[in-house]
Formats: C-alpha cells, sequence, structure tokens
C-alpha cells in the first residue's frame, strides 16, 4: 500500500478534503488538488497539495507533470471531486452561466482524465468519478447540474468498458444528500432574481428548503460517501456504478421499478414539494 499513488481533485472543502486526509492516513502517496491549498494542512504525511483549477488548461498540465516527473510517468487511481452546482431557473440563467457549469464539471475532468490516461495504464490503474443522484434524476432549478452530471455518466459508461481491455477500470460514484458545503457553495446565476415573477415563487420555495436544512444542521455523515469511495480504490474489481445513502437508492428504484407514468408523477410531487408549491 504505501507505493499506491492517488489524485484527488476538488480538496479544500467537503468529500474531497475528506478523502484527502483518509487515503493519506491509509497510507497512500496523495496530490491533492485544489484552487484553496491555505485550507490543506502541508504537514499530513503522504500528502502533497497542488494549487491546481483543473478549469484552467495550464493547471491540468501541471498534474500530468507531476506524475511524470515526480511519480515516475505512473498513477494507481484518479478521483475526478472537483465541480459545483448552477442553481436557477434555465430560462434566467446567461450563456456564461452554461457554458462554465459544462466545462467544471464535464469538460474539465474529461479532459484531465485524458491527459493522464497513458500514466493510468501503465498502473492498470482505477478512474474514480464523483456522480450525484442528479446523473440519473432531474431536479427543478438544477438543470445544467443536472446535465453536466448526466454527460459525466454517459462518457463514464462508454469509457468503463473502452478501457477494460487495457487494464484501466472506471466507476461512478452517486450520492444522495450529505452534510457538506454543497449547498453553500452553490451558485445562483446574478440573472436568476432579474424580477422574472414567473418563477418567484420556485426560488424562494427552494431557497427557503435549503435554509431550513442548515439551520437545522441536517444531512447525512459525508463519511459514508468516504468509505465507498475507499473502498472502491481498493477493490480488485470495481462495479461501474455505487449509490450512496437512501435517498439516491429510493431514486433508483423509483425509476427502475416503477412504471414510468407513474414515477414521473411521484417525482413531480417531490419536486413540488422542494419548490415548496
Amino acid at each position: 500500500m504505501p507505493n499506491k499513488k492517488i489524485i484527488i481533485t476538488g480538496c479544500s472543502s467537503g468529500f474531497g478534503l475528506l478523502m484527502a486526509h483518509r487515503f493519506a492516513k491509509d497510507g497512500w502517496q496523495v496530490l491533492a488538488t485544489t484552487r484553496h491549498p491555505e485550507k490543506l494542512s502541508t504537514q499530513v504525511p503522504n500528502l502533497q497539495v497542488l494549487p491546481v483549477d483543473i478549469y484552467q488548461a495550464n493547471d491540468r498540465i501541471k498534474v500530468t507533470e507531476y506524475v511524470q516527473q515526480i511519480w515516475r510517468g505512473s498513477v494507481d487511481c484518479l478521483i475526478n471531486n472537483a465541480g459545483y452546482g448552477l442553481a436557477g431557473p434555465f430560462e434566467m440563467l446567461t450563456e456564461q452561466a452554461l457554458r462554465h457549469q459544462i466545462e467544471v464539471n464535464f469538460f474539465a475532468p474529461l479532459l484531465l482524465t485524458q491527459g493522464l490516461l497513458p500514466s493510468l495504464r501503465t498502473a492498470k490503474g482505477k478512474i474514480i468519478h464523483l456522480s450525484s443522484s442528479l446523473g440519473f434524476t432531474g431536479m427543478p432549478l438544477h438543470s445544467l447540474y443536472a446535465a453536466s452530471k448526466f454527460a459525466l455518466e454517459g462518457w463514464s459508461e462508454s469509457l468503463y468498458y473502452e478501457l477494460a481491455p487495457h487494464g484501466v477500470q472506471v466507476a461512478l460514484v452517486e450520492p444522495g444528500g450529505f452534510r457538506t458545503n454543497f449547498s453553500q457553495n452553490m451558485v445562483w446565476s446574478s440573472e436568476s432574481n432579474a424580477g422574472n415573477a414567473l418563477y418567484d415563487k420556485q426560488l424562494q420555495g427552494f431557497q427557503n428548503f435549503f435554509k431550513k436544512l442548515s439551520a437545522r444542521g441536517k444531512g447525512k455523515n459525508p463519511d459514508q460517501v468516504v468509505d465507498a469511495i475507499v473502498s472502491l480504490a481498493n477493490r480488485s474489481v470495481m462495479p461501474l456504478r455505487t449509490r450512496v445513502g437512501q435517498d439516491a437508492h429510493a431514486l433508483y428504484y423509483l425509476r427502475r421499478l416503477l412504471p414510468q407514468c407513474v414515477a414521473d408523477r411521484v417525482l413531480r410531487c417531490i419536486s413540488n414539494h422542494l419548490l415548496g408549491l
């Protein structure tokens, strides 16, 4: 285990921060990328912090160069965790906001993975992508976030089959709602409150829902997700998809087991509840 090398993106908070410390504690050599290096301790054994914004091409090159120069062109696991949630009515989102969401949540991990594939192939390594229950179920006011995760799922499933003959495994982790900084870090488009009365009630209802969650300190322990990812990284063979959380499992089986018209009706009721309608 001490020789195992892992790259984790988006390590300034949430799952990324927890994973960086857990893997380092377990003896992995961890390269933690973050836009906020001051939030990680540089005194943790086995943990190397690299100031990187994977949205930037030059920063992605820094990661591949580190692997080539320090790790001699071999990496055992890549965890694409970095990303954020864009919220707001689709009609009111700016083109810049639309493009940035897809660029950060989809194209950035795609291009980073492409650059690291030779090193992953050398080690017969693993690729783990942090998806979401919104990677298979849509939610109001989160259309672009869901779109980015749906794209991640389709790409990952294709890679799962494409890379298997080369000894590289691919897995998706689909968490439900957990106690992280995701809702606090959510970006509400500046145009979403531009006086369009059509969406005022939906926006207010959804924002009130998140405020109540934060005030009550609700949310499941994020260690459940970290445990699942650590288990995947240590398995000899990874499954393609791993759902974590009762809500993620419930949404999956709702879609899988019920007739589509019934599932759609149930999900519309859930959506209306979240929106306070």
